[in-house]
């Protein structure tokens, strides 16, 4: 008895089970499944994830590199002490010459030929309409004085908030304003060339200009030289600090040159200058304008330009011309 349920325990432990039977409730099997629902899930999200993130940071790094641009375009000049003693002994100069210099007593020269054509052209009838051209020409000249301190101030200082540059950009005008003052007042004494309504004052004394002390020193024309001393300056300005050159930025050169160069058109209009005087201080505003900051320049970067600049002495004028070659 015990040797049969021996051989048939043995015969059932070989015989496979049929499905669905009772030692099939944990089969081996399902846990191959498992592989196949987690390989095709995995690499999904890794893969999208990086191609979300780097598709979307270029765009913002592009946009936000043109929103700061550098300001200043192009460097600082440098301004230091000797500035402000230059300015002083400018200012002082400046005082001597125009109120401790006496004003020529006798004419060395009049117009010419063709100052006296395009007067005949240009200046008008009326004593009225002479002093009005006058009086805006003094307009023309102030604004245009007061716009690159204006700039310096508006610009650099409240809108870049850079006041370390604005005032030194404030000394510079003022340095490069006085000096092309300087130099057309010390002209005008040691020329002392008539006035174009002084032949106008033998027949009409009661004339307003017949007045002035001022009757021989006509040559430069210090309204044109100090507007066009401005224009240099403003140009300046906008041209070589500001990197978007848009709105007033772009225009404020050809506007600032149409107003200097009417400024010195109505000074022929009011019969205050010669033509020839005009075209002299257009000349020697416009020199010294771009003269002033181009030295500041310069010693900012360390280099030598080739500098000209007007010598006025009681013995000789002329110009003194220095760089390196």
């Amino acid at each position: 008895m015990s040797t049969l349920s021996l051989v048939v325990a043995l015969a059932l432990a070989q015989t496979p089970s049929p499905p669905g039977g009772p030692g099939d409730t944990v089969p081996p099997p399902l846990a191959s499944p498992a592989p196949e629902s987690v390989m095709p899930e995995t690499p999904a999200p890794v893969h999208e994830v990086p191609q979300a993130t780097t598709t979307a940071a270029p765009p913002g790094a592009i946009a936000a590199t043109p929103a700061a641009p550098p300001w200043p375009a192009h460097g600082v000049p440098t301004v230091g002490t000797w500035d402000f003693v230059a300015t002083g002994g400018l200012v002082g100069g400046l005082a001597i010459v125009q109120f401790g210099v006496p004003a020529p007593t006798q004419p060395k020269w009049a117009g010419t030929g063709f100052d006296n054509w395009v007067r005949d052209g240009l200046r008008l009838s009326s004593e009225s309409g002479r002093q009005v051209a006058g009086t805006t020409s003094d307009v023309f000249v102030f604004a245009l004085a007061a716009l690159p301190v204006l700039n310096a101030t508006l610009v650099a200082g409240a809108e870049h908030e850079r006041w370390d540059i604005a005032w030194r950009l404030v000394l510079l005008d003022a340095e490069t304003m006085f000096t092309s003052t300087l130099a057309a007042i010390s002209l005008q004494h040691l020329t002392a060339r008539q006035r174009p309504f002084v032949q106008e004052c033998a027949t009409n004394p009661n004339l307003a200009d017949c007045a002035t002390g001022s009757h021989y020193q006509s040559f430069p024309s210090g309204h044109t030289t100090l507007a066009f001393t401005a224009v240099a300056l403003e140009c300046f300005h906008h041209g070589y600090l500001d990197t978007a050159h848009t709105g007033w930025g772009a225009a404020a050169c050809p506007v600032t040159i149409a107003v200097a160069t009417m400024t010195g058109v109505l000074r022929i209009m009011a019969d205050r200058h010669w033509a020839t005087d005009v075209l002299a201080g257009a000349l020697l505003g416009g020199t010294i304008g771009w003269a002033v900051p181009a030295l500041h320049l310069a010693v900012a970067k360390g280099q030598t330009p080739t500098v000209v600049t007007p010598i006025i002495s009681p013995s000789m004028m002329g110009l003194s011309i220095a760089g390196r070659w």
